[in-house]
């Protein structure tokens, strides 16, 4: 600590800042200062000698800092840093030298006016100061530390007064140094005056009863510590055997260490183990988990497709050879034509379409669709001939008997067929439209014209459906 305080007293008796400098310039110097020990160097462990602000000559554009450091801690080791000031205003050292490899400084002349000097590394830097005192104290820390610490390896040319200042120090150091050996030796071999001498005898005989008690309790002191150094000697050798048992239990100890180290290896190698095989046991679980979740949805999707395309034995009898002339065999077809319907409009995920057995389910429900509706279409064609054949021998009757023949057996032979005619619209739209005509050519057919005026009972009847429905 008292070397941190006597540094700066060292290097800048005269203060770090000349009294010919502005009050602003002292004050942004101090405060440079300030921020490069806070912010760079004491963070480092470096302690700052000096600092000076400098540009590359003849770039004046580009200002940076070379500072003087030294460690906080010995062995001191000094060294030159450059420092740069980044886009966000924060002090980074771009570069480092050790002093030791600085060979040359160069002043360039003694003129007050000139700023610019040489620093001779493995290259020669040419920089210039912002200011003479700058230049000035920071030529003279070099030379101070160059005398301090590198035996004056560095050479300074156009430095005059740095020669100066230091033949004078040296001067000055010999010189008290002399003084001081020479007041050293005046102290020691002075004579007594024979007043003191008389005055010295009067005190001895005063207090000779306190000397010759003073010698009495010296050598009794004296032999009581020779009784505790043998009692020490006797503690020490009979603690010999103890300190042999504690040095035999420390070795006990020791290999109890290294057993409970070996065990504890052996559990930690176990424990890998056992974690490996959880983590392998974990990774089934979760693969077991995926593939029961996957059976679980594949179920379902099954459940889904047999329980909705599944139409049942009796309802593809009925669609394939159902009485339609019959009331029950009109309702199983009813019946075997809605579940039909339910199946076939049933919304699947297009890739199930590729899977055979439903594209084989699928194909069925079509066949069964086309044939009931030709077998419906046929039925429904032959009641309308039917009808048509009916009304014949009314038409034939003289003209002064001529009456409008009534539909109304007609139409109730029809209703019980109204939800199959449902079924035809929703499942065969065209072919349902095309009803009506095949009633009308039916009706033709029978009676033999080319073009029908008027519809007859059973058209009638067909379009009378239809439009119902």
């Amino acid at each position: 600590m008292w070397e941190s305080a006597l540094w700066p007293l060292f290097f800048f008796p005269g203060g770090t800042t000349s009294t010919v400098e502005p009050l602003h310039a002292h004050l942004t110097m101090a405060s440079l200062w300030s921020t490069l020990e806070k912010e760079v160097f004491n963070p480092q462990n470096k302690r700052l000698l000096e600092a000076i602000r400098v540009w590359k000559t003849g770039k004046k554009k580009k200002m940076s800092i070379l500072c003087v450091l030294v460690d906080a801690f010995r062995p001191m080791q000094p060294f030159l840093v450059k420092v740069k000031v980044d886009r966000g205003e924060q002090y980074k050292m771009a570069y480092r030298w050790p002093l030791s490899e600085l060979k040359l400084v160069d002043g360039k002349t003694l003129d007050e006016l000139n700023l610019d000097f040489d620093l001779q590394f493995d290259k020669i830097y040419k920089w210039t100061a912002s200011s003479f005192d700058e230049k000035k104290t920071f030529i003279r820390c070099l030379w101070k530390l160059n005398h301090r610490f590198l035996s004056s390896a560095i050479t300074f040319v156009n430095v005059h007064s740095c020669s100066v200042e230091g033949r004078q120090r040296l001067q000055e150091d010999r010189r008290d140094t002399a003084e001081t050996e020479n007041q050293e030796e005046l102290n020691v071999y002075q004579e007594m005056t024979p007043k003191e001498a008389a005055d010295v005898l009067k005190l001895m005989e005063e207090h000779e009863p306190l000397v010759n008690n003073s010698i009495a309790f010296a050598e009794q002191l004296s032999r009581d510590l020779h009784v505790l150094d043998e009692a020490n000697l006797r503690a020490i050798i009979s603690s010999e055997k103890q300190v042999t048992q504690l040095m035999s239990s420390i070795d006990e100890a020791l290999a109890e260490v290294a057993r409970v180290e070996e065990t504890l290896q052996v559990y930690d190698e176990l424990l890998g183990s056992v974690k490996q095989q959880m983590d392998h046991i974990h990774q089934e679980n979760s693969l077991l988990h995926h593939i029961t979740s996957n059976k679980v949805k594949l179920m379902d999707e099954i459940l889904f497709l047999t329980t909705h395309l599944d139409l049942g034995k009796e309802h593809c009898e009925a669609l394939s050879c159902a009485d339609l002339s019959s009331p029950s065999g009109v309702e199983a077809s009813i019946a075997a034509a809605e579940a039909l319907s339910a199946c076939m409009n049933i919304q699947i995920q297009s890739g199930y379409r590729k899977l055979q057995a439903v594209a084989e389910q699928l194909i069925m429900f079509e066949t069964l669709k086309q044939n009931f509706e030709n077998r419906f279409i046929g039925h429904i064609t032959n009641i309308f001939e039917r009808q048509g054949s009916a009304q014949i021998p009314a038409l034939t009757q003289p003209v002064d008997k001529l009456s409008a023949p009534s539909h109304g057996l007609q139409h109730e032979e029809l209703v019980p067929y109204s939800p199959l005619m449902a079924w035809l619209r929703n499942a065969n739209p065209v072919l349902f439209c095309d009803l009506p005509k095949v009633s009308r050519k039916a009706w033709r057919s029978q009676r033999g014209w080319g073009v029908d005026s008027t519809h007859g009972g059973a058209s009638q009847g067909a379009e009378k459906v239809r439009r119902t429905h």
